[in-house]
Parts: C-alpha cells; sequence; structure tokens
C-alpha cells in the first residue's frame, strides 16, 4: 500500500522524528526498562516509555538532582496566560536521544547516556563497565589486562563525603532466574542480583582479603599486620614437586595430635641458640625417641 504524502507532512514528520531530552526519572520493574518522566520541548514531557540498552548491559542512572529552589518555583507555579508550563526541572540529570517511530510523538523510545557519572579521558582500546552512581567502581580493561575495581568514594548524588567501605566479589551462589513475563500491575519483587546463597567468595577490601567457604571466613590476609590467617578448615594439603621453603625470624608448628615429617632427607638446622621441640617424644632416622629440650649438632 502506497501512502500519498506532501513536502510539507513529509518536513514535519522529519523534524519531529527525533530530539535531546533530560530524564527525571527510571523504572526498571519491566521486562525492557521504562523512562517515568522525560522533559524534552517546553511543556513536554512524556512518561512510562521504554529505553534500549545494548544487550549484556544494564544500569539505573541516577534521578535528576533537585535544585534548592525547585520546590518553591513549583509551589507558585507561573501566572503567564497561554504558557503550560514552568515547572519542568532544570537539575543535572542524564540525558536521552528520543527517537519518535514513524514521526510519532505518542511513541517514543529513549536511548540514555550520563555526563555526570561516565569515566572519561580513556585511551583508544580501552573499555569499561562502571557503576551508574558515579563511585567509580568499574569493571576496566585494556592492554595490560582486566581490572575490577572497587572504591570507597561517595556517590554522586550523596550529601555525605564520608567514605563507604566497599569491596570487590568473586563469588559463586545460588540465584534463581527471574520470570520472563510480568503481567499489567504486577507487584515485581526484590531480586538479589548478587546472589542469595554464597558458596565460596574471595573478597577484597581497602584493609583485607578474605575466603569465604559459604558464610565461614577460613583465610585473611591483614595488610595493617601483614598477616594470613588460615582457620576455620579440616584439612590443608601442599604438595610440591621440587621444593617448599619456609623462610621466617619464627616459625611455629602446633599439632595437637600428631606431626608427620616424611622426606628423604630432613635438615633441621638452628643458626643461634637451640632448636626446641616441644610434645611427645620424636624418632631421628628411626632410631630412639628424642625429648625436649635437644640440640641439633651443626
Amino acid at each position: 500500500m502506497v501512502t500519498r504524502t506532501n513536502m510539507t507532512h513529509t518536513n514535519l514528520k522529519a523534524r519531529s522524528g527525533s530530539s535531546r531530552a533530560t530524564v527525571r526519572e527510571f523504572d526498571d520493574d519491566h521486562l525492557m526498562q521504562q523512562v517515568k518522566k522525560a522533559d524534552v520541548f517546553h511543556s513536554e514531557t512524556p512518561s512510562d516509555f521504554e529505553r534500549f540498552q545494548m544487550v549484556g548491559i544494564t544500569a539505573v542512572p541516577l534521578k535528576q538532582e533537585e535544585e534548592k529552589d525547585s520546590k518553591q518555583q513549583q509551589k507558585g507555579g507561573d501566572k503567564e496566560s497561554g504558557d503550560w508550563n514552568h515547572n519542568q526541572p532544570k537539575g543535572k540529570a542524564a540525558e536521552a536521544l528520543m527517537l519518535y517511530l514513524n514521526g510519532s510523538r505518542s511513541h517514543p523510545v529513549a536511548i540514555v547516556d550520563d555526563r555526570r557519572v561516565r569515566p572519561y579521558a580513556m585511551k583508544p582500546g580501552e573499555s569499561a563497565m562502571y557503576a551508574a552512581s558515579g563511585t567509580g567502581q568499574m569493571l576496566f580493561h585494556n592492554d595490560e589486562g582486566s581490572y575490577l575495581v572497587a572504591v570507597n568514594n561517595p556517590q554522586e548524588q550523596s550529601e555525605n563525603s564520608d567514605e563507604k567501605e566497599r569491596y570487590a566479589s568473586l563469588r559463586h551462589v545460588e540465584k534463581k532466574k527471574q520470570s520472563r513475563e510480568i503481567k499489567k500491575d504486577q507487584k515485581v519483587e526484590k531480586h538479589k542480583h548478587e546472589g542469595e546463597t554464597v558458596h565460596t567468595e574471595v573478597r577484597s577490601s581497602k584493609g583485607k582479603v578474605e575466603i569465604f567457604d559459604g558464610e565461614t571466613v577460613v583465610g585473611v590476609y591483614n595488610v595493617e599486620e601483614k598477616s594470613w590467617t588460615f582457620s576455620n578448615f579440616d584439612k590443608a594439603t601442599i604438595e610440591a614437586d621440587e621444593e617448599i621453603n619456609f623462610t621466617s625470624k619464627v616459625i611455629n608448628v602446633t599439632a595437637e595430635d600428631e606431626l608427620n615429617l616424611t622426606s628423604k632427607v630432613i635438615n633441621a638446622t638452628a643458626t643461634e641458640g637451640v632448636f626446641d621441640q616441644k610434645g611427645k617424644p620424636i624418632k631421628f632416622n628411626g632410631g630412639g625417641p628424642s625429648v625436649p629440650p635437644f640440640e641439633v649438632p651443626g
């Protein structure tokens, strides 16, 4: 079917096919994220329309910042006749490229970016998936490697400048798949995207690195103390084909029941004082028992 049109109508559709807008707020309780309200031209504020994103990447941008005098402006309104709306917010906001399918202003879709939080000054070939909150957290890739970066910076809209202790987590979890059907007026349940039950996890924060078995900490490196602690596990096995070296000022080995050292050759050397073995008697080279303290000859 061919629809005839004139130049005036064609020009109008071309001019109204796209525009720019600022976005007040987003609604993520849909299979396709929606824009709650956006401000395009004067008095043009479409609502509840779709926002398109790249497959495999999704984010909920921050709300539009509220200006200090905006409430006073909205309360007083505007008394000029013939002018519909002077209350469109002017605070910093995410920005949208509005596309009107077939030139119809009643069917907008949005492509969104947010200059308030986007990392910039990146080099050619670099890429990142970043926190829409503006904290600076990101998954960053360059030619040197890939980095999962966590920081303690406040959010872009936070009035509190204090640092919040955050961590980077590598974890395996149990997590329900979300339903692919949302009925009209259905209340969407909250979802723990980070996982409902954690199986294993390595967690890195400003002051420590932790290893988890479920909710149980089994290993901790403390940055301030420069110490490793391993606990809450049943068995530890170290297997080396060639050599294992332990070097320290003090090495403490405690066995509540039994300590087995098996090798073709065992060398025990104390450079100062004596070599102390505390506990039950031990045997060297299959000989008779020796009880502490004893001295290893040079």
